[in-house]
């Protein structure tokens, strides 16, 4: 997995750091060019590199919160939906007229975006019928309770466009911080190796310490 694939290169960066910092290794390194104040700079990078990683997870903490909320949000509007629709047809079910003026003719829908707007326009028609408002309420159907699970179906659409906006970006927060991320872990490697050129007997050692 990617995750995993980047916890090991901070590992990996982290081990080179520290075991560069040995007692024994650190005077052969120091005759190379890779001194105390450079190993510093190296680290402040690895630290930074750090940072945006804990960054990024908060924020794919954050959308997937998100997520749960909206399909929370959605399930109890889809049921309260389909139960005052459901009624609907039943009490209507001897007039055609009243059903087409309702909407009911209409077949299932699968995308959300239309299916939200066809919820909306399903309660607006029935706030506009007044008589039948009236057969409705005998079951508690009320158009106050009509205007609350119309506008639940209306907040959910609120929920729902961020994400999508997000999504339909090229470039969302999160992608451009883990870019951010390997850029600063490739500076952090380059700089703990740039003074010594090809990796020698030494790195190598390093890198397995630990």
């Amino acid at each position: 997995m990617a995750s995993e694939k980047l916890s090991n290169k901070l590992e990996s960066y982290r081990l080179l750091i520290f075991n560069s910092r040995d007692t024994q290794i650190a005077p052969l390194l120091n005759e190379l060019g890779v001194n105390n104040a450079y190993l510093d700079k190296g680290e402040a990078l690895y630290n930074q590199a750090m940072q945006s990683v804990d960054k990024q997870k908060k924020e794919y903490q954050d959308q997937n919160l998100a997520y749960d909320a909206f399909y929370v949000e959605k399930d109890e509007a889809e049921s309260n939906y389909r139960r005052t629709r459901k009624l609907v047809k039943v009490l209507s079910r001897n007039d055609v007229d009243l059903q087409n003026r309702l909407g009911l003719q209409y077949g299932k829908v699968y995308a959300i975006e239309e299916w939200i707007d066809n919820g909306v326009d399903f309660y607006n028609r029935l706030l506009n019928d007044s008589t039948f408002l009236t057969t409705l309420a005998k079951f508690k159907v009320t158009a106050n309770r009509i205007k609350e699970e119309s506008k639940a179906l209306t907040d959910l659409k609120t929920l729902r466009n961020p994400r999508k906006r997000a999504s339909t970006r090229s470039h969302t927060p999160a992608q451009r911080k883990a870019r951010r991320t390997s850029r600063l872990l490739h500076r952090a490697k380059s700089h703990c190796r740039n003074r010594i050129g090809k990796p020698t007997t030494i790195i190598r050692e390093i890198g397995h310490l630990g």
